[in-house]
């Protein structure tokens, strides 16, 4: 693996719909190593695979099974070094603020998602993961 593989941060990105995570994938950009999980499960799944390397998760708030909230919560007790961003078609932010432990999450972003978005909040999730403690 080259030096450059090494250094990119890998993102963790759970949507249940298969075109957000082809899309997400494509919108982070070549900086980035994207896993792709397609409910809470995989994901876990992944994390406990990879969880070591993983400085980002981006998880849809409603899934089929678990939702994104549930999913915070278990990787914030489990991986407290990775970065928690809540991704939602849903407009109400309050909501889900009350439905999330604001320790939780980073970020809550709105469906659907720019590429410019997606690029800003990964870049600031790096710089924010960078200074947790491993």
């Amino acid at each position: 693996m080259s030096e450059t593989q090494q250094a990119r941060p890998t993102v963790v990105y759970v949507d249940d719909e298969e075109l957000a995570r082809k899309y997400f994938a494509r919108s982070a950009g070549s900086g980035y190593e994207v896993l792709l999980a397609s409910d809470a499960e995989e994901a876990i799944s992944i994390l406990r695979r990879e969880g070591a390397r993983v400085a980002i998760l981006v998880t849809d708030f409603r899934m089929p099974g678990r939702h994104g909230g549930e999913l915070l919560r278990q990787v914030s007790q489990e991986y407290p070094h990775i970065v928690r961003i809540l991704v939602t078609a849903y407009v109400d932010k309050d909501a889900l603020r009350g439905a999330v432990n604001p320790d939780e999450v980073f970020r809550i972003l709105e469906k659907p998602l720019g590429v410019g978005t997606v690029r800003e909040v990964l870049a600031s999730a790096v710089a924010a993961q960078q200074l947790r403690p491993r």
